[in-house]
């Protein structure tokens, strides 16, 4: 049963909200082993992207299922919480990445794994460090060398802090 981790984000509506809801969503409708998540973190919007900051998390867990089932799950998660099917450059309710899905290695149309921008992203980095010490299948560092080392020096802020396993976060009330 490999491993995954799904980063996910959210800049619209009720954004703790909707990290959970996503969450509860993929725990009802897939086949998923024990599970963990990171602290919630605070960042602005990628260059270009609209709305405003984000909240991220990084969820990971083990999958009774191949890559592809997983990567509809979290696609269906996404349009249940109003988000586009189509990305583009406009603001999520909910965004849900596949970062990596045990040692797989994949590069077609629907989806490249490992995820092409982890060592890039601080917003993906930081709370990936929280929950995974390892080196991440496919690179050849762990999160924590790759955001010693990362170009993107964007400002991130903690919100929430990183549950116990199997919990979901101490969640502040948003204004």
């Amino acid at each position: 049963m490999p491993e995954f981790a799904l980063g996910m984000g959210s800049n619209l509506g009720n954004r703790i909200n909707n990290l959970v809801e996503g969450i509860r969503y993929l725990l009802s409708r897939s086949c998923m082993g024990r599970f963990r998540l990171s602290g919630v973190y605070e960042t602005p919007p990628l260059e270009g992207v609209e709305g405003g900051d984000f909240l991220n998390s990084v969820f990971i867990g083990n999958f009774y299922g191949s890559e592809t089932e997983l990567l509809a799950n979290c696609r269906e998660a996404e349009i249940l919480m109003g988000s586009r099917v189509r990305k583009d450059n406009s603001a999520r309710t909910l965004d849900i990445d596949l970062l990596f899905f045990g040692d797989v290695k994949r590069n077609d149309e629907e989806l490249t794994l490992p995820h092409p921008g982890i060592q890039n992203r601080r917003f993906v980095l930081k709370p990936l460090s929280d929950v995974w010490s390892g080196k991440i299948p496919g690179l050849k560092s762990t999160p924590g060398e790759l955001l010693v080392n990362c170009s993107d020096k964007t400002g991130i802020r903690s919100v929430c802090e990183v549950p116990s396993g199997g919990c979901f976060w101490e969640v502040p009330t948003e204004t």
